[in-house]
């Protein structure tokens, strides 16, 4: 009786040990369709004057920084956008440190001048 009492000891804390926020592996094809998602969601909204054209910082490098920025339309959904941006740039983070991602630790500056082109915000420098 002891030792099935010793054993269940055992086998619980050997169990506990384990991490309960469980690191989930991400693909490069996981950041490829977070990516697409964020691009729909950007090209899903036009613009008629450049007062309409904002950028955001998306990514990370793996020297730290973003690893680029988005123009996009305040016509969008501005929530949403946020928060695609943040879950593709965690996820960005999280593969890098997974595969030992090493970066040209270049400083990605954002966009001086920005504009509606043809219904589009585009980077205009």
């Amino acid at each position: 009786m002891k030792i099935l009492i010793l054993l269940l000891l055992l086998i619980g804390t050997t169990g506990s040990c384990q991490n309960s926020e469980e690191i989930q592996e991400v693909s490069t094809l996981d950041l490829d369709l977070q990516f697409k998602e964020i691009t729909n969601l950007v090209a899903s909204k036009n613009c008629t004057e450049n007062s309409q054209c904002s950028y955001m910082a998306y990514g990370s490098k793996a020297c730290g920084g973003p690893q680029g920025y988005l123009v996009f339309s305040s016509e969008v959904n501005l929530d949403k956008l946020k928060e695609l941006v943040e879950n593709y740039t965690a996820a960005e983070a999280a593969y890098n440190k997974q595969n030992g991602i090493m970066s040209d630790c270049s400083i990605v500056s954002p966009p001086q001048t920005i504009g509606c082109v043809d219904g589009d915000c585009i980077k205009m420098d």
